[in-house]
């Protein structure tokens, strides 16, 4: 089981391959409607084909990636159902492209590559939801977008500590640039833990609390980020970049400090030293 485990990891690489033929192939499609470039549907056939067998070899090794487990809800089940589907369309227009009685089903070819584009972007979005959560395509997206999609508004930049939130204008981001990746919403987060949102964090994950008010020698996300960088419970793990020195000790004050939120500097009971300002003024992105 192993070795297929193995060769299911594949399948994040082997994906891109179809992707690129299903366009390759709608651009072709649409081009040869056109007289003159009829010419382009004797390359028609060998498209098809070929996007049928790398289709057919990307859903195979996402089953072998699927059977490693940890692939839980609806974004799983979606992109598993919706990646199948398609695999088995591209591979009927393909063998109706090869056959004999392909010229006359040729005004199929141009709307079954439309369908194919289609199906293709609904399974990367259900592929993105499963890895990044469901809030990641819309990160950046302009606020009506957000707003159909339910989501708040995105922070307005910060101009000053006095009005900055500890953890949405400080915290959050550095948890979103370090750890989030693996860390978030969807369905294949790691531990089960979520720190996309100060809610998601105190919660914590599979194995209980990371967050312990008050005392960060107790709470596990400060332990993990200061353990030796070669240990492996370190944090954040295979290879990524790690906290700064000056990010850790932010991450330090923070927990100490209750893990703040919904509240400004201004409002904090407990004043800052020089040298901790300094460092959090300069994470901010603020003048010293």
């Amino acid at each position: 089981m192993e070795f297929l485990y193995f060769l299911g990891r594949f399948h994040v690489l082997v994906l891109h391959i179809p992707i690129g033929l299903i366009v390759a192939i709608f651009v072709l499609e649409w081009l040869a409607r056109r007289e003159n470039y009829r010419h382009l549907q004797a390359a028609s056939p060998f498209l098809w084909g070929a996007a049928a067998i790398s289709a057919l070899v990307t859903v195979t090794f996402g089953y072998m990636h699927y059977a490693e487990g940890g692939f839980t809800g609806a974004s799983a089940t979606q992109h598993r159902n919706f990646g199948t589907g398609l695999a088995v369309l591209v591979i009927a227009v393909a063998l109706l492209r090869a056959s004999k009685y392909a010229a006359a089903y040729l005004r199929v070819f141009f709307p079954a590559s439309v369908l194919m584009l289609f199906l293709v972007s609904i399974t990367g979005h259900y592929g993105g939801n499963l890895t990044h959560g469901s809030t990641y395509l819309l990160e950046y997206a302009p606020q009506f977008l957000r707003s159909i999609a339910g989501l708040a508004p995105r922070r307005p930049p910060v101009e000053s500590l006095a009005a900055a939130d500890p953890f949405l204008d400080l915290v959050g981001p550095m948890l979103a640039r370090r750890c989030t990746d693996c860390h978030n919403s969807s369905d294949q987060r790691q531990a089960e833990l979520d720190m996309t949102s100060h809610a998601a964090l105190m919660r914590g994950g599979e194995t209980g609390s990371v967050v312990t008010r008050g005392r960060p020698e107790f709470s596990e996300l400060y332990n993990r980020i200061t353990l030796p960088q070669d240990d492996e419970a370190f944090m954040p793990a295979e290879g990524r970049t790690p906290l700064t020195d000056a990010q850790v000790r932010i991450m330090e004050w923070w927990i100490a400090a209750g893990a703040p939120t919904e509240i400004s500097f201004a409002e904090l009971d407990a004043e800052l030293d020089p040298e901790l300002e300094a460092l959090i003024r300069a994470e901010l992105g603020l003048g010293t």
